[in-house]
């Protein structure tokens, strides 16, 4: 008997959700070697207490420069199916379940349509709206004497899905709202939880494109629920929040008032080697995550203290000589930029310095010299006609492999 799709949902996620968790940083540096940060595995999420996450949540959305009640036509076309302590059966018993919310004639505007009439995207966004349930009534209650909780969990959770599709994609994530809720969200939760989260959004992407009901969506949301946990819920919840309110601009005001704030910004710090201000302010160009390695291009300015004391440059050793060459080139030196000096070595073309002995590799106008251990032990960007003719006096002589 062949495997039905649920068989092969469980399939997909075990296996997501059995790789191998985070352990390095890739900090890309403008014009120098990329630094190589690995932070330390013992690392404890920033515990939310649900006191302080709906005092907050208050603040922040009292701030949001929108209007969520009335609803217009635009929200009207939403389609939200979570409610709380309705039962849910198969297909659309709208009365039913409306006749249970505060507001039932809201909550009828906001269905429209059947269960076969949502598309995979639909589907996926509907499965997310019922990964709220564990933390909703906190929300509810911080926002309900000041906004539409319907319309807020509406708009959370569309904008979570949009989030959560730049993280997935192939491409780096470069939008700064994007990089500041990577940011805010791993210093909150950490980094191996928010390998998780990504992989637990994949599994949700597969249930809910497969699911044959509403119950399937709920299930699917659920366990997707399961993954973020109620503190990684409500860090999102907080972190969408603030977005809403005013984009990356206003979590970099606002930041400072979530619980936990100046612990978050250390944890910045010791999970992806970067200063939390710095990242909220466009210090950080792009993030992505691959294989368990999280790459961020950033400026020096960006970079923590701890990475540049506890990083490396990765691949071959360096000499004491080549360790204050490469130090020259973080520090702006133009002449000791060269890129990647691995990348060097791997593609560049191989010679002997026939007065030293030392091994030269050459890329463009990119030298890196290693001795005879390996090790790098200089590294400069040398004119394309210097490095001709030190090939052509026989200084640099051809080795053939």
């Amino acid at each position: 008997m062949g495997m039905g799709w649920r068989g092969v949902a469980l399939l997909l996620g075990s296996l997501l959700m059995g790789c191998a968790t985070t352990q390095v940083v890739r900090l890309d540096l403008d014009g120098g070697e990329p630094l190589l940060y690995r932070p330390p595995s013992s690392a404890s999420p920033i515990e939310m207490d649900e006191g302080a996450f709906q005092r907050a949540m208050t603040r922040l959305v009292l701030d949001i420069q929108f209007s969520l009640r009335p609803m217009d036509a635009e929200r009207q076309r939403i389609r939200l199916v979570s409610w709380e302590g309705a039962p849910l059966i198969d297909g659309w018993d709208d009365n039913a379940r409306c006749s249970r919310q505060g507001s039932p004639s809201e909550c009828l505007s906001l269905l429209g349509g059947d269960f076969a009439s949502l598309d995979a995207r639909a589907r996926r966004t509907t499965a997310l709206s019922f990964a709220w349930d564990g933390v909703w009534a906190g929300v509810r209650e911080a926002v309900n004497d000041v906004v539409n909780p319907l319309a807020l969990r509406a708009m959370l959770t569309s904008a979570m899905a949009a989030y959560m599709f730049l993280v997935v994609a192939p491409e780096p994530v470069t939008k700064l709202v994007a990089i500041a809720l990577t940011t805010y969200v791993i210093a909150y939760i950490g980094l191996d939880a928010f390998s998780n989260l990504v992989r637990g959004w994949q599994r949700l992407s597969v249930d809910s494109a497969h699911a044959r009901s509403i119950e399937e969506l709920e299930e699917a949301g659920h366990e997707f629920g399961r993954v973020m946990g109620e503190n990684g819920a409500r860090v999102l919840i907080l972190a969408l929040t603030a977005v809403l309110g005013g984009g990356a601009a206003n979590m970099a005001a606002k930041g400072p008032m979530l619980p936990g704030f100046a612990r978050a910004a250390l944890a910045t710090e010791t999970q992806m080697g970067l200063r939390m201000s710095a990242a909220l302010t466009g210090g950080v160009r792009s993030i992505s995550l691959v294989e368990g390695t999280l790459t961020v291009g950033v400026t020096a300015d960006a970079v923590a203290m701890t990475a540049w004391n506890n990083g490396d440059g990765g691949g071959a050793e360096r000499s004491p000589h080549g360790q204050q060459r490469a130090n020259e080139a973080r520090e702006g030196d133009s002449h000791r930029q060269v890129g990647d000096a691995n990348r060097v070595l791997q593609e560049g073309r191989k010679f002997r310095d026939t007065e030293t002995g030392n091994v030269v590799y050459v890329s463009g106008d990119r030298v890196v010299i290693t001795d005879e251990l390996g090790r790098i032990i200089t590294q400069f960007k040398n004119p394309r006609a210097n490095t001709q003719a030190r090939i052509q006096s026989g200084r640099w002589a051809p080795i053939h492999e």
